[in-house]
């Protein structure tokens, strides 16, 4: 049957045929076959005038419709071909979405889909299960080496576009030690794909493991080498990937939230990293050979205060401040400062003794890190190994309170570390599916796991991790300078010629870490580690209570995550 459209609503010819196909493609509407549906819409929506209404429903009233399928009578009425009417289903049923919820339900979009906004979140918890063989202590300088439940991380944030080309993100961190609650925030502009430009506050582009999301690490916390790492960072990158295999970025940024003080070229620090996958670059599937290579340098600066073991809270005479340049903690969360490297600062009086006092100047840090990474991957199997090396000058004027005469102090240190691992996928997911943009994100089960008749087991992971830290005994130094203390009063003491910068606790250690992960959807994973830490020599707590030594950690941890 052929059916000719009204000239009244000729003119309205594309907005009536995207209406009429998407209605007509609802199997309501198949079975109700009804032609006064369709005019009803079309009035609804304002596409015809009540009298178009009028005159079409007379019209059509007197041609028999029964016997014409619904997706026949929109191609003659409308007069288009059926693959325009598909056409016109789908354009309606995405633009369906645009200034709604999105299907997932945890994100919104603009009636122009340019502007978006998404929910995004991540929560892990975690369990341990500490065995050092020191005693016992309530001192809370002890905190690291205690069995315990922790929220490792709980951030909440959105990320979307305000134009096309345009993105940003927002995430907060709701728990840690930093008073600034901004864990990420910055503004992509993404007009060019192959030189898009980040400002903000963003993850810096060091290590494979670092650019790697903590909700797909292959273990519960990151190698020794990552604690060098600046991570989240203020500051402005040019990015991108030019040829799908190969990714670059330079960024300039801050080391901290805020300025500390008015020396030139304060905080500036300028990292860059560059990745080839040999895979992707010659077009072999199922596979992944990663090589990156990294180098982040720069001077920062750092407020000494003074340290949580230099005394009692109400030390008789005088009060030390010193600056971390250094420092590493046990994988798995385990002892805190099992090394670290300090530089002086300030000597307070006796009226600002306790615990955090800060230093009236800063010292100033040049750091030079250099990293390479290796990745290789062949169906569920995957190695992955990175190398750090970095050197660290610091320099502080050291003053006594109220003196017009200070020291210059000085302290030079520099690290290795490595670390070694193998990851096999147990359900046969492979890794090259998991690769993106030079680093990898979260491995998708085969089958999620899902309690119900039919359900899979998710993704099962097994892993073996060997790494290490060694530290250069670091080297300092002090000259007496003719330097105005910027504290002027108070009585003149002058500093003994010698230096309270220091280097504590063991200088190498290795952590051999089992894991086994269990990866039920994309959205949620089970982990859990078995980590044992030798160091080379015998370490403390650095408390102001002796709990003996030891040359031995084991740390039980399991961690329950969930992202969105």
């Amino acid at each position: 049957m052929s059916f000719s459209l009204p000239l009244h609503l000729r003119r309205r010819h594309l907005t009536a045929a995207l209406l009429a196909s998407a209605i007509f493609s609802t199997p309501a509407m198949a079975a109700l076959d009804d032609a006064k549906a369709i005019l009803q819409v079309l009035l609804n929506k304002g596409v015809i005038s009540q009298q178009d209404y009028d005159k079409t429903l007379e019209e059509w009233n007197s041609k028999p419709l029964d016997s014409v399928p619904p997706v026949q009578f929109v191609q003659d009425a409308l007069g288009v071909q059926a693959k325009d009417v598909q056409k016109a289903v789908d354009y309606t049923k995405k633009d369906e979405k645009n200034g709604s919820v999105k299907p997932g339900g945890f994100g919104w979009v603009s009636a122009d889909g340019e502007k978006s906004a998404n929910l995004i979140g991540l929560v892990h918890f975690d369990a341990r299960s500490i065995d050092n063989g020191l005693t016992d202590s309530a001192d809370k300088d002890s905190a690291s080496g205690a069995s315990n439940y922790e929220v490792r991380r709980a951030r909440i944030g959105l990320n979307g576009s305000i134009a096309k080309d345009l993105d940003y993100e927002i995430l907060t961190n709701l728990v840690g030690s930093s008073s600034n609650l901004i864990h990420r925030a910055y503004i992509n502009y993404g007009y060019n794909k192959n030189a898009q430009f980040r400002v903000g506050r963003f993850k810096q582009p060091f290590s494979l493991e670092e650019m790697t999301s903590a909700n797909a690490t292959d273990f519960q916390e990151r190698s020794y080498g990552n604690q060098l790492v600046a991570s989240q960072r203020l500051g402005a990158m040019v990015f991108g990937e030019p040829k799908k295999g190969f990714t670059y970025a330079l960024s300039s940024y801050q080391d901290g939230f805020n300025e500390l003080s008015n020396t030139t070229n304060a905080g500036t620090l300028a990292v860059g990293r560059v990745t080839l996958n040999f895979a992707e670059l010659g077009g072999f599937n199922n596979s992944v050979v990663h090589l990156g290579l990294a180098s982040d340098k720069g001077r920062y600066e750092v407020t000494p205060a003074t340290s949580t073991d230099t005394g009692s809270t109400t030390a008789s005479t005088t009060q030390y401040t010193r600056a971390t340049i250094l420092s590493f903690r046990t994988e798995d969360r385990g002892m805190a400062n099992a090394y670290r490297a300090q530089i002086a600062g300030d000597v307070t009086s006796s009226t600002f003794a306790g615990y955090g006092v800060q230093a009236n100047n800063v010292a100033s840090v040049k750091k030079d890190l250099q990293g390479i990474e290796l990745a290789l991957a062949n169906g569920p199997f995957k190695f992955q190994t990175e190398y750090f090396d970095a050197s660290y000058s610091a320099s502080a004027q050291s003053c006594t309170f109220g003196t017009t005469t200070c020291y210059d102090s000085s302290l030079n240190v520099s690290t290795r570390t490595n670390y070694y691992e193998f990851i096999y996928n147990l359900t046969g997911e492979s890794w090259a599916n998991a690769y993106k943009s030079g680093a990898f994100t979260t491995v998708k089960p085969l089958a999620n796991f899902s309690s119900g008749s039919g359900g899979g087991w998710g993704a099962w992971q097994l892993g073996l991790r060997y790494s290490t830290y060694s530290v250069t005994e670091p080297t300092w130094a002090t000259a007496r300078t003719n330097v105005t203390s910027s504290v002027s009063t108070g009585k003149a003491t002058a500093l003994t010629n010698s230096n309270f910068s220091r280097g504590e606790n063991a200088e190498g250690g290795n952590t051999t870490t089992l894991g086994v992960n269990w990866i039920l959807n994309p959205n949620s994973r089970v982990i859990f580690n078995y980590a044992v830490t030798k160091f080379d020599r015998p370490v403390t707590y650095i408390s102001t209570t002796s709990l003996g030594s030891t040359s031995e950690e084991k740390v039980v941890s399991i961690r329950t995550q969930i992202n969105f």
